[in-house]
């Protein structure tokens, strides 16, 4: 056991889910608490118990975060969301609040990727594979067809593709404070890479290219992680990373170049746990000063595949 009591925020979510599983899996807690900003899910059927707490944009947010821990005794916080971790960020809480740690990568890893201009920037500035980037309003894209995307938040969200000059001016009439960005392709070669660096600077990475389902990774396949190591090598040098952080990229015939960091836990955690990259696991036993034990990468080729199940609450 590494934690006694551990809180996961957005429970109702798939991948608040994903790490109860897994910890509940390596008997890495003793209990298990979630909140969500409503109590209709499944989360009861995974965790100890369930809090109803506030949106993350709410000033009540972080009085509720603070009762949920003080009643139930926390002693490890698990953000789950941009939203949050944007909070946390600002309030100077993301290494630890309530006197609680909290689980998260390091802040120039955070604020880098919370937004995707400033991830463009960073990378650009040490000479790592980025698409261009641009911000709508303030210069125009550099070629067509582009993707316009939001500025912070998830990717997939409001997501477009632009293929004429009427569509950038409706877009700068109503999108101003996004990006345009370069249109990466091909569009079957999207990797996702999970990225970890320890407090003693031991990097660890998996790629897996992936398929896209309903804005989650459906289907993947381990991929050889040697073509992509200098980039993020590059890219955990960059942030000055301590913690986890996944990598979106796409492998184009300029070499790979990274769209988007996610600087959270992501949806294909478990997938990458049952392949060994416990990038979860490792970052709770780093977080205490405790060895975080061997990593042996996986054979590429591997298929995987995200199922539902059905979950009956009595």
């Amino acid at each position: 056991m590494i934690y006694d009591t551990m809180l996961i925020t957005g429970c109702a979510g798939d991948i608040a889910l994903a790490l109860a599983r897994i910890a509940r899996e390596a008997g890495a807690v003793r209990r298990l608490i979630g909140c969500d900003i409503h109590a209709d899910h499944a989360g009861p059927a995974f965790f100890d118990a369930c809090e109803v707490a506030p949106r993350a944009n709410v000033a009540a947010y972080l009085e509720a975060l603070e009762r949920i821990v003080r009643t139930h005794g926390v002693d490890v916080i698990v953000p789950m969301s941009e939203a949050e971790l944007t909070v946390l960020l600002a309030a100077g809480h993301l290494g630890a609040f309530a006197g609680v740690p909290v689980l998260a990568a390091n802040r120039l890893a955070v604020e880098t990727g919370l937004d995707k201009h400033a991830t463009f920037n960073r990378l650009a500035a040490h000479g790592l594979g980025v698409p261009w980037t641009r911000v709508v309003g303030e210069a125009p894209p550099l070629t067509l067809p582009c993707i316009l995307k939001r500025r912070r938040g998830q990717g997939s969200k409001d997501l477009r593709l632009v293929n004429t000059e009427a569509d950038v001016e409706v877009a700068g009439q109503t999108r101003a404070g996004d990006l345009w960005q370069e249109l990466l392709l091909p569009d079957d070669q999207e990797y996702t890479c999970g990225l970890y660096r320890s407090r003693a600077g031991e990097t660890r990475m998996i790629a897996l290219r992936r398929r896209l389902q309903g804005g989650l990774t459906g289907t993947a396949v381990v991929a050889d992680s040697a073509p992509f190591s200098p980039l993020l090598h590059g890219i955990a040098d960059a942030l000055h990373l301590n913690g986890s952080v996944n990598v979106q990229l796409r492998l184009t015939a300029d070499g790979p170049k990274v769209f988007e960091i996610n600087p959270r836990f992501s949806s294909t955690v478990r997938f990458r746990d049952k392949l060994g990259f416990r990038d979860f696991i490792w970052s709770l036993l780093d977080l205490r000063g405790l060895a975080i034990g061997d990593y042996r990468a996986p054979t590429p080729g591997i298929r995987m595949y995200r199922c539902a199940d059905e979950v009956i609450i009595g």
